[in-house]
Parts: structure tokens; C-alpha cells; sequence
């Protein structure tokens, strides 16, 4: 295997050459190798079957086809092929519309190499898990399954794909799967499930005010945070709002299962 196929593979879309330029030099390394650069998205379907990416790096505004339109093409023509969108605006209603079409991140301006490769990881490592964990299903000991519900809340279609299919294996049903803040609650309120994985980056209602939410009307469902961002001021604060646990992100399947298997069983 040379070293080109090791690395991650990444096609960048956006019209400014000097973000291209940028990203280009930020990632171009031992993890990460830029294998296509496009300025519009008018041949991006044809490029990505050219170039057979790992993921896609998709300007939000681009001329002729925006990024919002480019992503529901890249979902419909490659369903599992992982998409960042890069974008200089915190417009929540954004953000909803970009999780509703499948987005896996936001790389937003201007932004710093720790916190592109800090988005990029969390996606690739969630793939990667994915893919070893449909390669060869790995379930439970029957004795060890749990014959409950759950639901799934992250802006991250991967890391809810592998969430989904982790809790699964489990014998655990996932009866909703939410990609923003406000309909985690909706899910939540509706099945009442007995365990809930929340992330705290989400948008339109972030994890904690999400939790808020969930334990005013329901003591019961417990409550698991998923989060990069392990500072001990924010875990405190999402105890002290009702989480029964965490897990940082990104994640491998075997520590997953560990905890969620504490916390039903606690």
C-alpha cells in the first residue's frame, strides 16, 4: 500500500482560491492529502467518481449550484460519502438545513488547522468504525443485550449512522434520530425512551438546553452526553442539568458500548 492510499483523501469545492489554497496547506500531510480542488460545483459528480474521495470539503455559497443544493446532489448520487461544509455564517436556520440534507460538520471562518482537523477526525473516525463494524457484525452475548429504547441526536449524519448501528448490536431499538436540538426533544417527548445519546454541539437548541428541556417533563429516559469538548466546567454544568453520563467524541465502539451499558444498568 503507498503512502497516498494510507492518507485520508480529501476534494475541496469552494470559489475562493485562497481558502482552497489554505485548506490545501493546512491538510497536505502524513493524515491528510488534497486529491481534487474544484471552484464550482458544476462537475462535481464526475470528479468525485474520478477521484473516489474520503470526504468533501463543500463552500456553502458557490456560483450557479449553492452548497445546500450540491449537498442533497452528493446524497442522492453517494449517500455514505462524508461532507463539510465550510461557511462564514452562524445562521442556525443554516445549520437545521444542512443536518435535515445529511451534513457530517461545519468548518467555519475563519478557521485554524487544530479546528479543521478537529472536525475531520471526529467524521473520518466515525467512518472508519462504521465500516469495520458492518464488515463483521460484532453483537452482544445474549445475556449481556438490553431490550430497550433509545434516541440518537447529532448534527453528524457518520457519527449518527455508527451511534445507530453501536446501539443496535446492543439489542438496544433506536426509535428516533434527531440532528438538532429541538426535535431531540419532539423524539424524546413522544417515545419516551429509556436512554438517550445528546450531543452538546447542535443546532437550533444546543445539548444543554436540550437536556433542560427533556428533564422538566421526563425524569425517567437517561440521558448520555457526546461531546469533543471535555472541559470540567461543561460536564459539571450538564450533570447539574440531569445527564447521566458522557462520551467523548470521537469514540470507539467497544468504550461506547462499556458505557451505555453502565448507565442502563446503574
Amino acid at each position: 500500500m503507498t503512502q497516498l492510499s494510507k492518507r485520508i483523501r480529501v476534494l475541496i469545492v469552494d470559489d475562493c482560491v485562497c481558502i482552497r489554497t489554505t485548506l490545501r496547506a493546512m491538510l497536505n500531510g502524513d493524515e491528510y492529502v488534497v486529491v481534487g480542488e474544484l471552484s464550482s460545483g458544476e462537475k462535481l459528480l464526475s470528479t468525485i467518481e474520478m477521484l473516489d474521495p474520503d470526504i468533501i470539503c463543500l463552500d456553502h455559497l458557490l456560483p450557479n449550484k449553492d452548497g445546500m443544493h450540491l449537498l442533497g446532489e452528493i446524497r442522492t448520487a453517494y449517500p455514505n460519502l462524508p461532507v463539510v461544509m465550510i461557511t462564514g455564517s452562524d445562521d442556525t436556520t443554516l445549520q437545521h438545513v444542512a443536518a435535515m440534507l445529511g451534513i457530517d460538520g461545519f468548518i467555519y471562518k475563519p478557521f485554524s488547522q487544530k479546528k479543521i482537523f478537529d472536525v475531520l477526525q471526529e467524521i473520518t473516525h466515525a467512518k472508519k468504525q462504521l465500516m469495520i463494524l458492518t464488515r463483521k457484525y460484532n453483537s452482544f452475548p445474549e445475556d449481556d443485550t438490553f431490550h430497550t429504547t433509545a434516541v440518537v441526536a447529532d448534527d453528524s449524519r457518520t457519527v449518527r449512522r455508527l451511534l445507530i448501528t453501536i446501539l443496535t448490536q446492543m439489542g438496544i431499538e433506536v426509535v428516533g434520530e434527531a440532528y438538532d436540538g429541538m426535535q431531540a426533544t419532539e423524539l424524546v417527548a413522544e417515545h419516551k425512551p429509556d436512554i438517550a445519546c445528546l450531543d452538546f454541539d447542535l443546532p437550533m437548541m444546543n445539548g444543554i438546553e436540550a437536556l433542560k428541556i427533556i428533564r422538566s417533563k421526563n425524569d425517567t429516559t437517561k440521558i448520555v452526553m457526546t461531546t469533543t469538548l471535555a472541559s470540567r466546567k461543561l460536564l459539571k454544568l450538564a450533570v447539574s442539568a440531569g445527564a447521566a453520563g458522557f462520551i467523548i467524541k470521537p469514540f470507539y465502539p467497544e468504550t461506547l458500548k462499556q458505557n451505555i451499558s453502565r448507565i442502563l444498568k446503574s
